[in-house]
């Protein structure tokens, strides 16, 4: 049984939960909402956490600095007691869905924190917003606006061994994830696989529908005959002509009932992803990752990271190796 089959049938096990990670910030409701819908569609609890960034919480021991160290310990204790009311208010909202939601709030650093949390309290997914405190910040490329991610949203999916659902977007997430669109872009590697094995799953679970698509370049010089084309752009014509092939076989194989797109564009495979998921109005996109370089865990692939910072909708990133 692949990772990804081990992961979806999760939910269905006692004790199985999913993690949200709150800042409380503005972005916090949608990350909440987030987790919500996604207990409702597999009848799992939700595990509400607010990590307190503990980085900066070292005093020092000196005589001379005993009021000061007092004082700044008595504003971090404030400051917990005042964030503890602020999450058993979104605890609150989550069980006036019908949903079980247990709350704290820890202190650590976030982004080792979250991940270890979601192994010791049984977590099959985590919820975390795009950007913190600061905002959205954006910037343009290739003429499409880039949100800039959090560092810790970066940092959870290079650290998590196991599927990160990002509040991407600003559409209403649909209660319970009832009757959604699943877009899932694959290039036949093993972590696109295991991106389309979960959201087969998945989909299935909700009612929904499963779209499937594979991104290639334009050959070219389509008006004129081959003798007049330049290699490059018979090759790539070709290519096209496989490609197609053999993503027909593909969802044959791994996904009988998914709609399959061939999706010819010259931009980035993120950017051609994201504007075809729009196209069929999709609801979550679904993305594998895989880890690159010899840092392993540290570096995850351009692809991946480039959807989420564009996706009009919840990005779930599925890593290709999860327990």
């Amino acid at each position: 049984m692949c990772a990804s089959n081990v992961l979806i049938y999760a939910p269905v096990m006692a004790g199985a939960s999913i993690l949200c990670a709150t800042d409380l910030t503005s972005a916090g409701p949608r990350v909440v909402d987030l987790a919500v819908a996604a207990a409702k569609a597999f009848g799992v609890r939700v595990d509400l956490v607010h990590v307190l960034d503990d980085s900066d919480s070292w005093w020092p021991e000196s005589s001379e600095f005993e009021a000061a160290t007092a004082a700044a310990k008595e504003d971090s204790t404030r400051q917990e007691a005042d964030l503890e009311i602020e999450l058993q208010k979104e605890r609150a909202r989550c069980v006036a869905t019908g949903v079980e939601c247990d709350a704290f709030v820890v202190r650590g650093r976030p982004w080792r924190v979250i991940p270890e949390l979601a192994e010791e309290r049984g977590a099959f997914l985590i919820t975390v917003g795009p950007y913190g405190a600061s905002g959205p910040r954006s910037f343009d490329s290739k003429g499409v606006t880039e949100l800039v991610l959090g560092s810790t949203a970066q940092r959870v999916i290079r650290a998590a061994d196991r599927p990160v659902f990002v509040a991407t977007g600003d559409a209403p997430i649909p209660d319970g994830l009832q009757g959604t669109k699943w877009f899932v872009g694959t290039d036949f590697s093993e972590s696109a696989l295991a991106a389309v094995s979960w959201a087969k799953r998945a989909a299935a679970r909700v009612g929904g529908e499963l779209h499937i698509a594979n991104v290639v370049i334009p050959a070219g010089g389509e008006e004129k005959p081959d003798e007049e084309r330049t290699w490059r752009q018979v090759l790539r014509d070709q290519g096209k002509l496989e490609a197609g092939k053999k993503l027909a076989e593909y969802i044959e194989q791994y996904a009988p009932n998914a709609q399959a797109h061939q999706v010819v564009s010259p931009e980035y495979p993120s950017h051609a992803m994201c504007n075809a998921a729009k196209m069929v109005d999709a609801d979550v996109m679904v993305v594998g990752t895989h880890r690159q370089g010899v840092l392993g865990r540290l570096l995850v692939g351009s692809t991946a990271s480039r959807c989420i910072r564009i996706a009009p909708v919840p990005v779930l990133m599925v890593p290709e190796q999860a327990p």
